[in-house]
Parts: C-alpha cells; sequence; structure tokens
C-alpha cells in the first residue's frame, strides 16, 4: 500500500444547511475549514481517507481530522509545488502522527512518524511528485465540491471557489 489521500463527499442529498450566523466576512481560512469540516461531518456520508505506510485506513473522522489536514493544505500545496520540504502534523488524539514531504527530484519522500504504539512498515514511502500534486488537487476539489452540496455559502469563499473551477 503507497501512500494516498482523499476525500469522498458523499453527502446525503437535501442535507440541511448549517447556521451561518458564527461565520464572519473576513474570517480566516483555518476557520473557515473548521466551519465546512463541522458542517459536511454533521450533514452525514463524506469519508476522508489517509492510507500508506503499512495500514491501507486510517482511522480518521471528518470533522476533527479533515480540518486538522485543510488546515495546513495550502502550505502543504505550495510547498510540494514548490519542491520544498514541509511537514503536515496529524495531531489529532489516537492518530498522533507527523508526514514529513521531502522533494527528491521527481519524487517526493514521505517519512511517516508516530507518536503512538502504532508502527509505520515501511517509515518511507515515495510519490511522482506531479502524482502527489495530481492527487491533493483531487482532494481540495472534492472539497470544495462537498462544501458546495449541503448548500454552504462558504463554497462562495476563498480559497473553496478557486477549488470549484479546478484551480488549486
Amino acid at each position: 500500500m503507497n501512500f494516498s489521500v482523499s476525500f469522498n463527499p458523499a453527502v446525503q442529498s437535501g442535507a440541511a444547511s448549517p447556521d451561518l450566523a458564527s461565520l464572519e466576512p473576513g474570517d480566516d481560512y483555518e476557520t473557515l475549514v473548521m466551519e465546512a469540516c463541522s458542517a459536511l461531518s454533521d450533514a452525514g456520508g463524506s469519508r476522508f481517507h489517509i492510507g500508506g505506510f503499512g495500514n491501507d485506513e486510517w482511522p480518521l473522522d471528518v470533522g476533527y481530522d479533515l480540518s486538522v489536514f485543510m488546515e495546513q493544505f495550502p502550505l502543504l500545496m505550495a510547498s510540494v509545488r514548490e519542491r520544498r520540504e514541509v511537514e503536515v502534523d496529524l495531531y489529532s488524539q489516537g492518530i498522533e502522527r507527523t508526514l514529513t514531504f521531502r522533494p527528491s527530484g521527481d519524487l517526493v519522500m514521505i517519512h511517516c512518524e508516530s507518536r503512538t504504539n502504532w508502527v509505520p512498515n515501511p517509515e518511507c514511502e515515495s510519490i511522482a511528485q506531479s502524482e502527489l500534486v495530481a492527487m491533493l488537487s483531487k482532494l481540495a476539489e472534492d472539497f470544495a465540491r462537498g462544501v458546495k452540496a449541503i448548500k454552504f455559502d462558504l463554497s462562495e469563499a476563498a480559497p473553496f471557489d478557486r477549488w470549484l473551477e479546478g484551480e488549486v
């Protein structure tokens, strides 16, 4: 099993629109992501997936774990594109893993460090840089589609509006 990350926005049709009273114009990206992930979780049906390092399916949820990942997404995407090293800290209780993405020619080496009893095997995997960019772009587009599917006004906020257009 090689590293993979995806989001399946299987939002149930007719899902209720969340209360947007807590959103303020100009809310920062992290706040928007937390609100979106909470709404996606409440709507049900969506699935966040990370696999690799000897485990096909990490035990992740949409409300918290997806939020943690997406909060770090802009830096991850920019760093992968620019071939710079970057860490993603999946700090959720029970997951507690750090993924370090290191460029190596046309590849990206991904090192997984666990802070629990779970031991990644192998600790390091590689993926073509272009394949990783495509995988992350699809995740962002699927995330934005999920947000839009629940009639969430957030889908019109940056960067989600651009992601819907495939501009990741």
